[in-house]
């Protein structure tokens, strides 16, 4: 059993915030924790959490049983709405009407109320911060051996305590459009979809962190394998590069008649040579390409001479030997006034 708060409460057209009203509060093992008299008001500052039972009287709420005949379930609240029609004093789409499950001998039992007024009654209620939870008239509120036209009154005893119906004219459809009621179920999706997100997030993470220590791991042992010299890998990257730099400038730093820089150089000129390249030769800041038989030579020399002073180089066909071209840089001008 769950914790509640019952309320006795008056005559729905004379409910007050500020009214006086008997109440039971009742632990989960079905015993009264505490019972007297309060404003709602007070009430709601008290048990803003606690499901609340509104009771109530008579002349606001009928109950009846009725009997059906043998229907499923999907057509008993039809049946049911029609045994209750010939009753109420009221068109049924004014009224809430409320009923249990159909009984071995036919009989439902039912209630309705005027669908306005207890509309009213809920927003009163949860205007001081109470959470109603069910409406029920008194007849099902208390036991079957009492009296169920005497009102609940102080103090609190046994008819305070009876089992209550898991049914009540508590219409989800009643429920105060302001508040928090109305947004708990958006609010719940959202929270879920957050949690969800946040897994997903995490996970994600977790993914990012395996590969960056996979990839940290892999950096240190080629710098290892690379340079064994190094005692302790902390920053494999900086070290790397410090370790070639220092390399660099122990064994001289490349220069631009470098292998290398020239034969850049001279592939963006010989152009012509293109596949025909039989070997390459280096020496003294010359390259030599000895090229095979079949390429086109270039037709004019002086756009062939412009191109190579453009990369800084000279380029020449050897005198003697046929199909053999030579690069080297060109010597810089010397500086006006130079001596």
């Amino acid at each position: 059993m769950r914790q509640e708060l019952r309320l006795a409460l008056p005559s729905l057209p004379e409910l007050d915030p500020d009214g006086v009203v008997a109440f039971a509060l009742i632990g989960r093992d079905g015993q009264l924790l505490r019972g007297g008299e309060l404003p709602l008001r007070s009430l709601g500052a008290l048990y803003p959490r606690i499901p609340v039972v509104g009771i109530l009287r008579d002349t606001d709420a009928i109950s009846a049983r009725v009997t059906v005949p043998p229907v499923g379930a999907a057509r008993l609240r039809a049946a049911v709405l029609s045994s209750v029609e010939p009753m109420a004093l009221s068109e049924l789409d004014e009224l809430v009407v409320a009923h249990g499950p159909r009984a071995d001998d036919g009989s439902v039992q039912v209630a309705w109320a005027a669908r306005d007024a207890l509309r009213a009654a809920w927003m009163a209620l949860a205007g001081v911060g109470l959470r109603v939870d069910a409406l029920l008239p008194q007849a099902l509120a208390v036991r079957a051996e009492d009296d169920p036209d005497v009102p609940l009154s102080l103090p609190v005893g046994p008819r305070w305590l009876a089992p209550l119906p898991r049914w009540s004219l508590a219409e989800e459809g009643l429920r105060p459009a302001s508040g928090l009621g109305a947004w708990r179920r958006p609010l719940a999706w959202t929270g879920l979809a957050c949690a969800v997100w946040l897994l997903g997030l995490n996970a994600y993470a977790a993914r990012l962190d395996a590969r960056m220590r996979h990839l940290q791991d892999s950096m240190q042992a080629a710098v290892a394998q690379a340079f064994p010299q190094i005692p302790v890998i902390i920053d494999p990257l900086r070290q790397a590069m410090q370790e070639r730099d220092a390399r660099r400038q122990a064994f001289g730093g490349s220069g631009q008649d470098d292998f290398m820089p020239l034969a850049r150089a001279a592939a963006q000129v010989l152009g012509f040579a293109q596949g025909h390249v039989r070997s390459v030769a280096y020496r003294q800041g010359t390259l030599s390409l000895i090229l095979a038989e079949g390429y086109v030579p270039p037709a004019n020399e002086a756009a062939l001479a412009q191109a190579a002073s453009v990369q800084q180089i000279h380029i020449e066909k050897d005198p003697v030997q046929p199909h053999v071209w030579h690069a080297r840089r060109t010597t810089p001008a010397a500086a006006p006034g130079a001596r």
